[in-house]
């Protein structure tokens, strides 16, 4: 499972960005400044309105495609059935607003925050939600998607299926773990899951050119894994997929992204 470009240039800007005060990024007052900005869209160009901050506006209904609202954020709108199809959407952070059946189809809307929001009827169709944060949102389970709408299905098997996993340990030991078929596993947005049972099948070192009977965990120092045991996570685990850092066994689908995730 490797990343596309788009996943990779996504996590490269992320990590170079720098954030800006609050009190820097332009504030949309009204429904009527908004409709004047709007205005100015042209057919074929994106509206740059990065970072802008809507507050206490009924923008539902609205067509607002064809945006450029990167890191924008929404606080306290009605935005049900608000039509952003086509906009660019990522790391936009809503808060305290109406998001029914609003409509993010063909979106990049990665790294979005729709923590506490009610997700029903939002359509996802053809978006690109990766890194988004569904955790304590309601409703997760009721969006629209379809087969082009990346990252909200899990990548790994949802269940009776067994696969093999990765996670980097101490001193950059790779291990290899079965997945069984009983075992309950989980993925939210992103190329990371969580798993209820493993069997240890191999660790190596990052370059596999060594081979070890045991590694250590980064997170429990008390918690090691040893070639050909079965181990289930020693706080138990956390049947919703949402809440990715939670308790589990961490894994990786992919060796190679296991392996740059913990040689940064």
């Amino acid at each position: 499972m490797n990343f596309s470009q788009t996943e990779k240039d996504f996590i490269e800007e992320a990590e170079a960005y720098v954030p800006i005060p609050m009190d820097s990024k332009p504030v949309i007052g009204s429904e009527d400044e908004l409709r004047g900005i709007l205005a100015k869209r042209t057919a074929g160009q994106m509206l740059e309105m990065k970072h802008s901050v809507f507050r206490d506006l009924d923008l539902a209904g609205w067509d607002m495609t064809g945006l450029d609202l990167s890191r924008a954020t929404f606080e306290r709108c009605d935005l049900k059935g608000t039509d952003f199809s086509g906009s660019r959407m990522d790391h936009v952070a809503f808060y305290e607003n109406d998001l029914r059946g609003m409509k993010l189809c063909g979106c990049l809307a990665r790294g979005c925050s729709f923590r506490f929001q009610d997700m029903t009827g939002i359509d996802l169709s053809g978006a690109n939600i990766y890194a988004s944060v569904l955790e304590d949102a309601i409703n997760q389970d009721k969006v629209i998607i379809d087969d082009d709408t990346k990252w909200y299905k899990m990548r790994c098997p949802e269940e009776g299926e067994a696969f093999i996993a990765w996670k980097c340990c101490t001193d950059l030991r790779v291990v290899m773990m079965l997945v069984p078929r009983d075992a309950k596993r989980c993925m939210a947005t992103m190329e990371t899951g969580r798993v209820s049972k493993v069997k240890v099948l191999k660790i190596t070192s990052i370059d596999e050119t060594e081979n070890y009977t045991w590694a250590q965990s980064t997170v429990d120092p008390d918690f090691y894994y040893e070639v050909g045991k079965w181990l289930e996570p020693a706080n138990g685990f956390q049947e919703d997929r949402w809440k990715d850092s939670s308790p589990g066994i961490h894994f990786f689908l992919d060796r190679q992204q296991c392996v740059d995730y913990q040689s940064k």
